[in-house]
């Protein structure tokens, strides 16, 4: 509770100075995105968008806001413990975490655990299912989810002061800047998230034991315009956490694990006529510390560094649009259990686009060449059509694949060099109805997906666990996606409903991969009037099976939550936000991993001020 009250001490002092300064700045409209290709070559893929109010109105981590507001769905080992996602039936690897336009998924275990990234700091996030490894690189085969900062020159300065309550001791704070002039910018976000997490367990008489957690996350970003055709920019991001892994039983030893991440990324912006010119440097630290029983403390860990080098052309030539971008990427890792060793990546890849009256094409492709694997060749095709203005098509072929990680190569006594990239051919395709004068959208998307040289962890002829190219998966499925905005005099009504039905089998036994339903349908519904606004949210998971076999007697029961949520803006306060915010209305009992149970009914209690 101190480090809350110091915190938001120190938010309100950086709030004042910057509200001093708001009124004496000429006001520019420029806005400055790094990750440029996720708008310009997303061509045939629909790409959902949170905006930066709805990250700041939603409490908790990136698990929370991705599994309402998108068709993934996540397994967790208890609240704010790992949580791992399943994108279209793929494995929580086939999925790319992108910040400003590079991939972060960890070298170790190639994955991103998303209860670890606090998302109230970023801008703004947009997740791209599908294919992306021509751009992004591995692990972009079920989709990508991108997190942006955005920096202005429009010669203002806002502040976000926010500052949360909620069950089981859980606090969350948020001090977030921005100040420009016409020649420079920046920006910067302080966030902690904490909780004892104690949370009983619905059904039974037991308690979450060993569940405290503690993040803290610092984003910055600066850009200076160093004439009128170059700008620097500079991007920083850095997070610390300390938590406890929640015990299956109580009698189990008491574990911790803690983390911490540096990611800084310098860009030099170049335009000449109708050419950019992009130099991209960056540099990547990740280090993790495991404590198998904190009573007597023998930790392990390991750490990891990745530089980068990315030059990028693009070009506009009429109806066409051209971007030429070549990779260095060197990463060296070791630890108590990995190998001390080091890879070199290098990467070209060419993304084309035309349009053409109502029809937009575009022709990507990508070449990697590694010292520890052959790569494989990978392209992408894909178009937009508009037969009118309330009817569209989508369609996209791909070809893309993740990497062994360090583990799967070096870990000691049984890693192995020789693997196999996985790869995946996809194609989907999307049909959309749109009201634009209602602002009411209706789309439809299906989706196939052919995944070989599956790499899975299995004992050998010595019974020792190894990394083996071993399966081959199919997926494929159907997601429907609404959203509607409806204005009656001071009511207005925003809706949004998405369903997801998906099959993700192992093609040589037929059998459903374990953890992941075939059935995700969620709904939100927002009623303003005046300075009111209610929430309403549902969730429905189906059952999934928690044994390669499908076995009847081994699965987790379907489950539908309910949250609900009241806030009241008081103007005369700096437009004070106040909410409350109730979840798992229903203190429904349910999984998502076996034998980890999830939190019945809690709140959140909600402060936000807007500068």
């Amino acid at each position: 509770m101190k480090y809350s009250i110091s915190f938001c001490v120190f938010a309100c002092f950086f709030t004042g100075l910057g509200y001093a300064q708001l009124d004496s700045i000429q006001k520019l409209d420029e806005v400055f995105v790094v990750d440029r290709q996720i708008n310009r070559f997303s061509t045939g893929q629909l790409v959902y968008t949170l905006s930066g109010s709805t990250l700041q109105d939603s409490p908790g981590t990136l698990t929370d806001v991705l599994q309402q507001n998108t068709p993934i769905f996540f397994k967790q080992n208890g609240y704010g413990m790992v949580s791992s996602p399943a994108f279209r039936g793929t494995t929580a690897q086939q999925t790319a975490v992108v910040w400003n336009g590079f991939n972060i998924n960890s070298q170790f275990n190639g994955q991103t655990d998303f209860n670890t990234l606090l998302v109230d700091g970023f801008d703004e996030i947009s997740v791209r299912p599908g294919g992306g490894s021509v751009v992004y690189g591995t692990g972009a085969i079920g989709g990508s989810i991108h997190l942006t900062n955005r920096l202005r020159f429009d010669g203002e300065t806002h502040v976000v002061l926010n500052a949360r309550l909620g069950s089981f001791s859980t606090y969350q704070n948020l001090l977030k800047a921005s100040t420009s002039s016409d020649q420079w910018s920046l920006s910067f976000a302080l966030s902690r998230f904490s909780s004892e997490n104690d949370y009983d367990w619905p059904g039974t008489s037991r308690q979450n034991l060993n569940g405290e957690f503690e993040h803290y996350n610092a984003n910055l970003s600066l850009a200076r315009k160093l004439n009128r055709n170059n700008r620097i920019t500079y991007h920083g991001m850095y997070f610390n956490g300390d938590r406890n892994f929640s015990l299956l039983f109580p009698s189990d030893p008491p574990s911790s694990y803690s983390n911490e991440d540096h990611r800084h990324l310098l860009e030099w912006e170049s335009e000449l006529s109708e050419v950019t010119s992009v130099l991209k440097l960056a540099f990547f630290e990740e280090y993790f510390q495991y404590t198998p029983d904190s009573r007597t403390p023998r930790p392990t860990g390991a750490t990891a560094q990745t530089a980068l080098a990315r030059y990028s052309l693009f070009y506009s030539y009429k109806a066409f649009d051209f971007n030429v971008l070549s990779e260095y990427n060197y990463t060296s890792a070791s630890g108590d259990n990995v190998l001390s060793e080091s890879r070199t990546i290098a990467s070209f890849a060419v993304l084309t686009k035309h349009h053409w009256k109502k029809l937009t094409s575009e022709v990507s492709f990508r070449q990697e060449y590694s010292d520890v694997y052959d790569s494989p060749f990978l392209f992408s095709s894909g178009f937009d059509y508009e037969f009118s203005e309330r009817i569209a098509a989508k369609a996209k072929v791909s070809r893309n694949f993740r990497i062994p990680t360090f583990n799967d190569l070096y870990w000691e006594g049984s890693g192995r060099t020789d693997l196999r990239p996985e790869t995946s051919g996809q194609l989907e395709t999307s049909v959309v109805f749109s009201a634009k004068e209602n602002k009411h959208q209706l789309t439809f998307t299906g989706y196939y997906n052919d995944i070989t040289n599956l790499i899975r962890w299995v004992p050998n002829s010595t019974n020792i666990w190894q990394p083996e190219n071993v399966d081959e998966v199919e997926t494929y499925g159907l997601e429907a996606h609404l959203t509607s905005e409806f204005v009656w005099g001071m009511h207005e009504f925003n809706f949004s409903s998405l369903y997801a039905y998906t099959v993700s089998e192992n093609t040589q036994t037929g059998y459903q991969l374990t953890y992941v339903p075939r059935h995700k349908f969620t709904n939100n519904l927002t009623y303003k009037i005046n300075r009111f606004s209610v929430d309403l949210q549902n969730l429905y998971n189906g059952e999934v099976f928690t044994r390669t076999n499908n076995s009847p007697d081994d699965i987790l029961e379907d489950y539908l939550l309910w949250n609900a949520g009241l806030s009241y803006v008081i103007p005369k306060f700096q437009n004070l936000k106040l909410s409350v915010q109730v979840r798992n209305i229903g203190d429904v009992a349910y999984q998502t991993i076996e034998n980890r149970p999830m939190p019945g009914r809690h709140f959140f209690i909600q402060t936000l001020i807007n500068f």
